[in-house]
């Protein structure tokens, strides 16, 4: 069978020419069974035989003694299998720049399992369906690696422009005559120009793939919506991992039962969710020590703090303190409590925007501060709060208060233990780190007294009524352990990534200022200003190059007033005018930090040189 097939056309040329060797061994040749029989039943019973262990093992043996490396490696191994991972043009080319393949073809029911454990690499299907052998499969994989040997093909264009060489179906060819019947061929094709041939080519492709393989043309589009476009504004939100959204559809189809129906479904979500709670309650530290209670996010877990926590614990006092660089979710719900008869006060920053720890010893009243609540990591610059003294100072002065932290941009990005913080409360976003939106949650220490923030079934221990969002919550807890995972490895690479942008943009604009601290401050945000240009006018212009960056904090940026976070650091009206947000995510390249950074830069220098003659024609007139 291979050798009619491997005997004719580009393939048997390519072997003439020395450019690839295809050596074929029955394994029948190699059995030592008296019968010649290379097959047997298969144990436990059962339809059909199995190929034994031993012909197939001595046969590999001889292919080795023949074809191992100068330096002792061993062929790549290919068992084709209806079990295997589908064969692609993609698996195609890595193949092809292997320089020795054995494939192995099964027969029968297949081959002993031990063949697989102890010398397959790799087990590859052609599609799910199932032949008598993998003869024909094997000599499909052959040819199409083969044809991708440097010299075999005409040229590298051959194989490079047609179906699913690059994702798309190849555009549609004509050859003579140039009319049948009433179809013509494109004019476009007749006329010559080799640019519009090759757009419609590629126009021709991307319809011919909408419509024959739509599979297809969804990769190609979101490939190429990955490709052009380069998103710096991680601080606002982050691309949901692909995998996470597989975990979300896995929970969607298989547990739609609500997690307090007393039936098995129900009783099956609700184990997934609890599992999903002790994983994140493990990953904060918070085993033992507190709740984890759901929420839509850290802005409604921040309102549950002020608004119904507060009222909860009535005797710590009606004394707030909210640093002056907090989120407005804090922020506002703390200031919404002056109605009802609380005191707020807001703790003053220094210039790198960190708490005064002097200015809080002084705010503190030791018998009527009840909450004391201050960032982790501030979303506009990136500075870290030394969270761990404000909380030994509190202790010290008010041992009674409740510790609040926001912990949106620390989670995932910097270790977050509530045990060695000290604190009572956090609150915690899925869609800052690859997981969905809607998503987010409260920790609280046992200590603390809840009040529901909402009322209904009772769900969440009766404190956060209304039915779990099982889906998001799964997803949630499976981005969480993705991030923590590698929580150095992407924390060294967002270094890196924030100093091509840092060191692009001061070493190229003397008006540059940073207001990111240079220390102590998380690598994953930057913000820079730009005294005297519009802060929205370099956003649009950036986005034209699909470059993507923020105006201070996306939750509030549509406000026409002016950062509060820069005003309480000091930053002058222009500086805080001009100034944008870099964040930064695992997903970032460092190719794309060079990039779009090297656009800032241009772009930049050209609103600077439009300002500059701006005001000279003012002067002039």
């Amino acid at each position: 069978m291979f050798r009619a097939v491997f005997g004719e056309s580009i393939v048997a040329r390519g072997i003439k020419a020395g450019l690839l060797e295809i050596d074929c061994h029955q394994i029948r040749d190699y059995t030592e069974n008296k019968q010649g029989k290379v097959d047997d039943y298969p144990y436990g019973g059962g339809p059909g035989l199995v190929m034994s262990y031993q012909p197939v093992k001595s046969a590999y043996e001889a292919v080795l003694r023949d074809h191992l490396a100068e330096d002792g490696r061993k062929p790549y191994t290919i068992y084709m299998s209806p079990q295997g991972t589908p064969f692609d043009q993609k698996t195609a080319r890595r193949l092809a720049d292997m320089d020795r393949l054995v494939i192995i073809c099964g027969h029968y029911e297949g081959i002993d399992e031990r063949v697989i454990d102890d010398i397959v690499d790799e087990e590859i299907s052609m599609g799910d369906f199932v032949l008598t052998g993998g003869e024909i499969p094997a000599m499909a994989v052959a040819d199409c690696i083969a044809r991708l040997v440097p010299g075999v093909l005409a040229s590298s264009e051959a194989y490079e422009n047609e179906s699913h060489s690059d994702i798309l179906l190849e555009y549609a060819q004509y050859t003579r005559p140039e009319v049948i019947g009433d179809r013509k061929v494109p004019e476009v094709l007749l006329k010559g120009n080799h640019g519009d041939i090759e757009k419609w080519r590629l126009d021709n492709s991307i319809e011919r793939t909408r419509v024959k393989r739509f599979d297809l043309y969804e990769k190609y589009q979101k490939r190429s919506r990955e490709e052009s476009t380069f998103y710096f504004d991680n601080s606002a939100t982050t691309r949901q991992r692909d995998e996470i959204t597989r975990v979300m559809n896995d929970v969607c189809d298989r547990l739609y039962g609500n997690p307090s129906s007393l039936h098995r479904m129900g009783f099956q979500a609700e184990k997934e969710l609890t599992a999903a709670r002790n994983k994140l309650l493990e990953l904060i530290g918070g085993t033992g020590f507190g709740k984890l209670y759901f929420t839509s996010g850290a802005t409604e877990a921040n309102n549950w703090v002020f608004r119904s926590i507060l009222p909860a614990n009535p005797r710590l006092g009606r004394h707030v303190l909210v640093s002056a660089v907090e989120h407005p979710s804090v922020n506002e719900s703390a200031l919404s409590m002056r109605d009802a008869g609380y005191e707020i006060e807001a703790i003053p920053v220094d210039s790198d925007g960190r708490v005064n720890l002097d200015k809080l010893t002084e705010l503190i009243r030791p018998d009527d501060t009840a909450l004391v609540s201050v960032m982790h990591v501030n979303n506009e610059t990136g500075a870290i709060q030394p969270i761990e003294e404000i909380v030994k100072l509190v202790r010290k002065l008010r041992p009674g208060a409740l510790i609040h932290c926001d912990c949106v941009q620390s989670f995932g990005k910097l270790p977050v233990d509530v045990k060695k913080m000290g604190v009572d409360l956090i609150s915690v976003s899925a869609h800052k780190i690859h997981g969905p939106r809607g998503i987010g949650f409260l920790y609280a220490g046992k200590d603390v007294k809840l009040r529901p923030l909402l009322y209904g079934g009772g769900q969440e221990g009766g404190e956060r009524s209304g039915t779990e969002n099982l889906p998001a919550i799964c997803g949630m807890a499976a981005a969480a352990g993705l991030v923590c995972e590698n929580i150095e490895a992407n924390y060294l690479k967002a270094v890196k990534m924030r100093n091509i942008f840092k060191e692009a943009l001061t070493g190229s604009i003397r008006a540059c200022s940073v207001n990111t601290p240079e220390e102590g401050s998380s690598p994953y945000v930057l913000n820079v200003s730009f005294p005297g240009l519009r802060a929205e006018v370099i956003l649009h212009t950036l986005e034209n190059y699909g470059i993507y960056v923020s105006v201070g904090s996306a939750c509030s940026s549509h406000k026409k007033n002016r950062s509060s976070v820069l005003t309480a650091m000091g930053v002058g009206k222009s500086s805080i005018d001009g100034a944008i947000r870099i964040s930064f995510s695992p997903d970032n390249t460092e190719e794309q930090c060079v990039y779009a950074s090297k656009i800032l830069v241009t772009e930049i220098k050209k609103l600077y040189a439009i300002h500059s003659r701006a005001r000279k024609n003012s002067a002039g007139q």
